[in-house]
């Protein structure tokens, strides 16, 4: 199935930005035999790190979501042995956060060739080994020892992706998922305001030619399906299309 996600709220979508950057991150370490491509994902990671709310804004989404669970165990309908799995790993993770004194990206924020790579992203091939020649250096270490250096940034990351993955982990696990229609390749729905969901799922078939364009907030969401044309234009889809909708609980 091809999978689509779209936040509710700005907190959703820092979260799903923040794990982009990761994924691309987690990509660019695992195979990479240079320092360049990575360069860009740990600037933009630097972009989130400079966000002096950002520490605070992880630990008030973990104590909602604590209180929501706290709500459900309370039901006896609630299955308790995944409800328990999920409180102890918010609050390790609340702990985690509280503990981490320093400023997230300190490590990255002392490293020369993030800070020259980070003025010259802005121009086109500004990353060439005749302007960088700390990076010319580093592009002929062995790449064991380029591993090693990327590794290392990335552990002192672990602290904030660990956050972002468990809090997008709970709501993805939270959704409740029906099967719609969209009539003339259009759904929409409104929204119950006093407990809005904080993302939208939306799982089509493989082998669809089409997307979703997605908008909404906390009181309506609209869905319109567009088919991608060898043109590059899309196309507004026509018929009535069927597929998975999943709406996180919390």
């Amino acid at each position: 199935m091809a999978v689509y996600e779209h936040p509710l709220h700005e907190r959703a979508r820092l979260l799903l930005r923040l794990e982009s950057v990761f994924a691309q991150l987690q990509q660019e370490v695992a195979g990479t035999t240079s320092l360049r491509n990575a360069l860009r994902p740990y600037n933009e990671l630097l972009d989130f790190c400079s966000r002096p709310e950002l520490r605070l804004d992880l630990i008030l989404e973990l104590e909602r979501l604590a209180q929501s669970l706290a709500v459900w165990a309370q039901s006896p309908e609630a299955n308790e042995d995944p409800l328990r799995a999920w409180q102890f790993r918010i609050e390790q993770q609340i702990k985690a956060l509280r503990e981490h004194r320093e400023p997230f990206g300190q490590l990255l924020r002392h490293q020369e060739i993030i800070q020259l790579a980070r003025g010259r992203m802005g121009v086109a091939g500004g990353l060439a080994d005749c302007d960088l020649p700390i990076l010319a250096f580093w592009n002929q270490q062995a790449p064991e020892r380029i591993r090693g250096l990327l590794n290392g940034w990335q552990n002192s990351l672990e602290v904030l992706q660990s956050s972002a993955d468990l809090i997008l982990a709970l709501l993805r696990d939270s959704c409740a998922w029906s099967t719609v229609e969209a009539r003339e390749g259009r759904y929409g729905a409104p929204l119950d305001a006093r407990r809005p969901p904080s993302m939208i799922r939306l799982e089509l078939t493989d082998r669809a030619d089409y997307y979703p364009k997605i908008s909404g907030g906390i009181h309506r969401f609209h869905i319109q399906l567009l088919q991608w044309l060898d043109q590059g234009t899309a196309r507004a889809i026509e018929s009535t299309v069927e597929f998975k909708l999943g709406l996180s609980a919390l």
